[in-house]
């Protein structure tokens, strides 16, 4: 496989060059310029089975809380990226955006959606939260996710390709957001991704 460096802020990414894909290998994904530094690998950050996905899924749907990912934030302000004031409720780290399949990470807090897709070393707002009128499930493969974000105006089509992460976001926006538009919502923040697994694993 031909893999060469491209710049990302202060870090490099190694990209396949040997394909037309656009995925970005985040396990190669490494602060730079820092010897000390603690690797980075996003796609570590992605739930990695079916399985839990769907206790996600169902935890969320039992809770109806606003689970807040402070570890991801932290992680991302480390990389460079500026994340703004609040912390994620959602994040998978590969996902093709729009028709032009453009790849980059999904990262969604209570402003809206945000993606790198565009540019590699930059966050940048793609829907806003007032804009929402339904978020769509279009298709679910074996291994693989489409959900469309529609407004009144348009749509955004997002493809998850190698994850059904998103699996969990519909979850999220299916019973906890309404309780977010009212103001009745319950936070549970958690500061690393271990706290994370064990609250999906409570009974």
């Amino acid at each position: 496989m031909a893999l060469e460096k491209t710049e990302l802020g202060d870090q490099n990414i190694k990209i396949d060059t040997s394909s037309n894909s656009t995925e970005i290998n985040w396990a190669d994904y490494v602060m730079a310029d820092d010897s000390d530094a603690t690797e980075i690998n996003l796609g570590d950050f992605d739930l990695d089975s079916d399985e839990l996905v769907a206790i996600a899924s169902e935890k969320i749907k039992k809770e109806k809380a606003l689970i807040e990912l402070v570890y991801v934030k932290t992680a991302l302000s480390e990389l460079g990226y500026d994340t703004g004031n609040h912390h994620p409720f959602f994040f998978t780290s590969i996902v093709h955006v729009s028709e032009k399949a453009l790849a980059g990470f999904l990262y969604v807090n209570v402003d809206g959606f945000y993606s790198n897709y565009k540019e590699e070393s930059e966050l940048e707002l793609i829907f806003s939260w007032d804009s929402v009128k339904e978020i769509e499930l279009v298709e679910e493969g074996e291994s693989s996710i489409r959900i469309n974000i529609v407004s009144k105006e348009n749509k955004l089509t997002i493809y998850e390709p190698y994850s059904k992460n998103m699996l969990v976001l519909l979850s999220i926006y299916k019973n906890s957001w309404p309780k977010v538009l009212k103001g009745e919502i319950t936070k549970i923040n958690f500061e690393t991704q271990d706290e994370y697994l064990r609250w999906l694993h409570e009974k």
